[in-house]
């Protein structure tokens, strides 16, 4: 008796520094009509069950405990439980952090990594001026040490993987064009997904 083999679902990995622009894709496929998560929300909603105030350095603080408590890819686990659940078959992920969260999800489902990229000055113009206080840098020293953090988490090595099928997307102009170049990639992610 032949069993019907069904394909898994795939999912949009997307990820960048901080102030690349891997928000304003992942919010533009979810205008799409793909479901998306971030992985970075587990550690968010954390900070504030604990009490404790939202800012960089609560945020860095605890989504160390909780790697520590509960292994490197708890963020992906959180998220991959509430994926397997839904049934569409695209969904995208923004934010995962280290090589081991990426190995999460690829056991799960088929996952494409879309790494969006921006100099140093045009994220750090960014982050300062989008207005979300606590979560952002306030001044040069403070987004550097937070790339490093992120850097020291795994994302360097989750930046230039090659293991997954993968897509680069540089923002170096207005949000218009990385959301056509966003919707290019997701065209060509539809189609190779059928």
């Amino acid at each position: 008796m032949c069993g019907v083999f069904h394909l898994p679902k795939t999912v949009i990995v997307v990820v960048g520094l901080p102030g690349a622009g891997k928000s304003e894709v992942s919010n533009f496929y979810k205008e799409q009509g793909l479901p998306m998560f971030r992985t970075g929300d587990v550690f968010r909603e954390e900070v504030v069950a604990r009490g404790l105030e939202l800012n960089i350095e609560n945020s860095e603080k605890i989504s160390r405990q909780l790697r520590e408590e509960m292994g490197q890819d708890v963020a992906a686990r959180v998220v991959m439980d509430k994926i397997l659940k839904l049934k569409d078959k695209l969904i995208c992920i923004e934010g995962p952090r280290d090589m081991g969260e990426l190995a999460y999800i690829a056991r799960l489902s088929r996952l494409v990594l879309v790494v969006v990229r921006a100099d140093e000055d045009a994220r750090f113009r960014r982050l300062v001026s989008r207005g979300q206080g606590s979560r952002d840098p306030r001044d040069i020293r403070q987004f550097r040490w937070r790339d490093e953090k992120e850097k020291e988490r795994g994302l360097s090595e989750v930046l230039k993987t090659r293991k997954y099928t993968r897509y680069e997307v540089e923002n170096g102009g207005t949000i218009g064009e990385l959301r056509q170049k966003a919707l290019v990639v997701l065209k060509e992610i539809r189609s190779n997904a059928r």
